[in-house]
């Protein structure tokens, strides 16, 4: 019988009150034997990850939003235990990337449908993410929604509401930006992203073609001085346009690297603040074994 543990905390947005019963009914429905095991913090959470390892388990969910997923992460990178998720975060941002049901029940069963797939993994400054890692706006609003107890009680409404809070006094910083083997170049940027998959935020397609088992990580560097080229440049994506526009580099890479040469800027990885520039991403290809990942239909081509 395959074993998995559930890792939960209990302090992520539905953590507290989601019934804990029907967490559990979807394994034993489908032949698995489960441990719940509930905890809080980095330290806690990655040492719960590397003692389910030592078990001998065939999976680790997180049970929480996608921070629970990113301290799991470094635990089964490497590995033949899958990682597996159960929606009660904030963005859910990995759970929407695979196209699961937001509902911690059916998300469990459809993981469990199918066998795990191998994908790939980006490391910013060495440390791993699934979804993405960014400076300048992204980072930005990421400081503002973790630092607000109420504007995480919004869901997924308080990263576009954290941007629009944003805007009026945002500044672009001139970078240094190095893409793969290419010579630096020098932007006023807004925003630098770099993204393991498709969608920014969990639901805004930024980067339509990007596939998370590609071996590559894509690239949107948003170029512009002020806030009415941050407020065009979100129109632009959220209407599908800023692929072609002339101040938006896209790009698929192996590896980025970026210095601000004017203010120091702050770097997100997965919702979570890891200090400031410069940024060093590479991507680590087929590094996680996942489910979850067969449910998800390709991006069309």
């Amino acid at each position: 019988m395959p074993r998995a543990v559930v890792l939960l905390n209990p302090r992520s947005r539905s953590g507290g009150t989601v019934a804990i019963g029907r967490l559990l009914e979807p394994f034993h429905e489908a032949g698995w034997s489960v441990e719940l095991w509930a905890g809080d913090g980095i330290d806690w959470t990655y040492a719960a990850a590397l003692r389910a390892c030592d078990m001998g388990v065939e999976a680790i969910f997180g049970a929480g939003g996608d921070g629970v997923l990113a301290q799991i992460l470094p635990a089964v990178l490497d590995t033949d235990v899958a990682l597996g998720v159960v929606p009660l975060g904030t963005g859910n941002v990995w759970a929407r990337e695979l196209r699961l049901p937001l509902d911690p029940r059916r998300a469990i069963a459809t993981q469990l449908a199918a066998p795990p797939a191998r994908v790939d993994v980006g490391l910013a400054n060495q440390r791993p993410f699934l979804v993405n890692a960014s400076i300048g706006l992204d980072a930005r609003i990421v400081e503002l929604v973790e630092s607000d107890s109420g504007a995480k009680a919004l869901g997924q409404l308080a990263y576009p509401l954290a941007g629009l809070a944003l805007a009026s006094g945002l500044r672009g910083t001139l970078t240094r930006v190095w893409l793969n083997d290419d010579e630096p170049v020098e932007l006023i940027l807004l925003a630098g992203i770099v993204s393991n998959g498709r969608l920014y935020g969990g639901v805004v397609p930024l980067m339509p073609q990007a596939r998370i088992d590609d071996g590559l990580l894509d690239v949107a560097l948003f170029v512009g001085g002020g806030p009415l080229e941050a407020t065009a440049h979100a129109a632009r994506v959220l209407a599908g346009w800023h692929q072609a526009h002339r101040d938006v580099v896209m790009r698929k890479v192996s590896r980025a690297r970026f210095e601000s040469l004017g203010q120091v800027l702050p770097i997100q990885t997965d919702g979570d603040l890891h200090g400031t520039t410069p940024l060093d991403v590479i991507v680590r290809p087929a590094a996680l074994l996942a489910l979850g990942v067969n449910h998800a239909p390709r991006p069309t081509e």
